[in-house]
């Protein structure tokens, strides 16, 4: 892993698998998430202002100038921040990564089991 994108990995990690990364090549950086979960990693840089663009199923992105990457509390903190959208993302029964509404909770555990 790049130690560049280090604490940028640890937020997606948390919805989406990745393959690989990298935090420099020729000015981009990029992750490479598994097919299931491409839309769930392209949304997370989104909402950080990362303007991802997906190419072959590599998400590529420019590193920004006003927070640090390799810093898992700045990554949290800009991920926090109210931007009036919000995606809200679940594992279904195939173990696959789904979009899911703001109030959706079909998802939830049954608190009778």
């Amino acid at each position: 892993m790049d130690r560049g994108v280090a604490g940028l990995l640890a937020s997606l990690w948390a919805v989406c698998d990745t393959r690989s990364c990298c935090e420099n090549e020729d000015g981009r950086a990029y992750v490479v998430p598994t097919a299931d979960t491409c839309d769930a990693a392209t949304q997370s840089l989104a909402n950080l202002g990362l303007h991802p663009t997906v190419v072959d199923g590599i998400v590529y992105f420019r590193m920004p100038d006003s927070f640090r990457l390799d810093d898992v509390e700045q990554v949290r903190r800009r991920l926090q921040r109210p931007t009036g959208i919000q995606a809200n993302w679940r594992v279904n029964g195939r173990g696959v990564f789904e979009r899911a509404g703001p109030g959706d909770d079909s998802g939830a555990l049954d608190a009778g089991s």
